[in-house]
């Protein structure tokens, strides 16, 4: 029987949180968890692609009511700083997400500047090798599919080790799965390593 493509990125089950958490995200999650206590009720939370930053936001508004821009850093000073006086008048947090510190976002606005200043600012960290291990199973358990042991260690020790890269290689293994009409083995993850060239800068080899 054939195997028809679908898209990886869909919504976790609510039952998940939404997201997985290991040691690389779980200050974060504990602070969205207790938004009450945000010193003027804004945390900033920045990480790199893929980490989860979205799918974190829409958990954390759904259960707090709260504010949430993404990709802050490229917003207009003036619609920060009034968003940041809305959130402390009328008691609400605001969640600010962006791919970079507040350092090299560009603001202009001196009030703006001592506001975010003084404001809450988390990282989500490198993933460590339970998130990578997770996102690799969350990816195809949402395919009804699994992926084997040995696998997951061969990619261990071999990847890059980026929330970007465990997406790319999840979506080249799935791809080669369909074509070959094989399980997820340790086979197909040599064969979506290999594609990357040897000389790609994100991928160590």
């Amino acid at each position: 029987m054939s195997q028809i493509a679908l898209p990886l990125e869909q919504k976790p089950s609510s039952e998940q949180g939404g997201y997985l958490v290991t040691g690389a995200n779980a200050e974060v999650h504990r602070h969205l968890q207790n938004w009450q206590d945000w010193a003027h009720h804004t945390l900033i939370l920045t990480g790199p692609e893929a980490s989860g930053k979205t799918t974190m936001a829409a958990a954390f508004e759904a259960e707090s009511g709260g504010f949430c821009v993404d990709d802050a850093a490229n917003h207009e000073d003036t619609e920060i700083f009034h968003l940041w006086n809305r959130a402390n008048e009328e008691q609400k947090p605001l969640l600010l997400l962006a791919a970079k510190p507040v350092a090299d976002w560009g603001i202009l606005l001196p009030d703006l500047k001592s506001r975010l200043a003084a404001s809450l600012h988390l990282e989500i960290g490198t993933p460590d090798q339970a998130m990578i291990d997770g996102l690799f199973q969350k990816y195809f358990a949402i395919r009804g599919l699994t992926i084997s042991e040995d696998a997951l260690r061969y990619l261990e020790k071999r990847m890059v080790r980026t929330y970007a890269m465990v997406r790319q290689l999840a979506q080249k293994m799935d791809s080669l799965a369909i074509e070959t009409r094989k399980p997820i083995n340790l086979a197909i993850a040599k064969s979506a390593l290999g594609l990357f060239d040897a000389g790609d800068e994100k991928m160590d080899t």
